[in-house]
């Protein structure tokens, strides 16, 4: 099997953005990097925002496009001690360039390093990183990228610019267009509000939301199984709620019905966030509930257990709803 022929065929790398026209901006977060552009200068910037939404490509995008300088690209998860720091990270900030313009260090996942100083007293890879920051600010830049910026120190966080990376939605539908139109995608009417909400319930995750559309394609159409994007059974589950079911019940019905979600959790969370926004319920009541989902849809990218943050969630709310007898 030719590996490399099979990556290219995927169409997230295939129409992965390379160049900063390409790249989903909001309009303020593009006038900021065509500033860098005109200016070729950086301050250290932190990206931070939620998985596929185009960190790591608007990193390289601004060492290859925008400021076509010298780089290092490292993965913070895969290399997250504090050796790295030392060995690599060290090694190319101290010298300078070979054209004389600022270097630039790439920390991808930068939340997976090391944060907390071990019981041996070994420094930590953040904490000693704020120091290379400033001893080599003369000509090196760092661009960290996070999901998870509360993972990251303070004084790490006060040496960066931080800038949040939310693709409009509209503009994701867009590019979901033109990959279907690129692919030659056959898309009949029927499956274009599928399509629509398919994009709308993984958003703002575009890299899913395009890899999903590839696994829908059947001979050159996209057909999408009603069940990926269909919100029926969230509402299932909140008129569960409101008759005063009993959780455990409600617990296996989900447990029994994954197939109906695509065993995404986040869509379940989503879709039932949606049908309680529209219900006619006290204002207090309806505002907490959705700040429970809220939080429990942060949380699901942090947890171990999916099925049991959104279990948890299932609870708060029944206690809510049963208070209100």
């Amino acid at each position: 099997m030719n590996f490399n022929n099979l990556f290219a065929n995927l169409w997230v790398e295939k129409y992965r953005p390379t160049k900063f026209e390409d790249i989903i901006l909001t309009d303020a977060n593009r006038k900021f990097f065509e500033e860098i552009k005109q200016k070729q200068e950086t301050p250290n910037i932190m990206l931070t925002g939620s998985a596929g939404g185009g960190k790591s490509s608007l990193s390289k995008i601004i060492v290859n496009d925008i400021l076509q300088c010298q780089y290092l690209y490292i993965n913070a998860s895969d290399e997250s001690g504090i050796d790295t720091i030392r060995n690599k990270v060290i090694g190319f900030a101290q010298t300078k360039s070979i054209d004389g313009k600022i270097k630039v260090i790439i920390l991808d996942e930068c939340d997976g390093t090391s944060a907390v100083s071990s019981g041996l007293g070994r420094t930590s890879a953040q904490q000693a990183l704020r120091n290379v920051m400033e001893e080599y600010a003369l000509n090196t830049r760092f661009i960290l990228t996070c999901n998870y910026p509360h993972k990251i120190i303070e004084p790490l966080k006060s040496r960066c610019q931080e800038i949040n990376i939310v693709p409009p939605f509209e503009d994701c539908v867009k590019r979901c267009v033109e990959i279907l139109k690129q692919e030659n995608i056959k898309v009949q009417n029927g499956n274009r509000d599928r399509f629509y909400n398919l994009i709308k319930s993984y958003y703002p995750d575009l890299r899913k939301a395009i890899n999903t559309l590839q696994k829908c394609v059947v001979n050159g159409e996209l057909i999408i199984d009603e069940n990926v994007t269909k919100t029926d059974f969230a509402e299932e589950i909140v008129v569960k709620l409101l008759k005063k079911s009993d959780i455990t019940q409600i617990r296996e019905h989900i447990i029994h019905n994954e197939l109906k979600f695509s065993n995404d959790y986040h869509i379940l969370l989503k879709g039932m966030f949606e049908v309680f926004y529209k219900l006619e319920l006290d204002i207090n009541t309806k505002r907490t509930i959705l700040l429970y989902l809220s939080e429990a849809m942060y949380k699901h990218n942090l947890v171990m257990d999916k099925e049991i943050n959104c279990f948890a969630v299932v609870i708060a709310i029944n206690e809510i709803l049963e208070k209100k007898v």
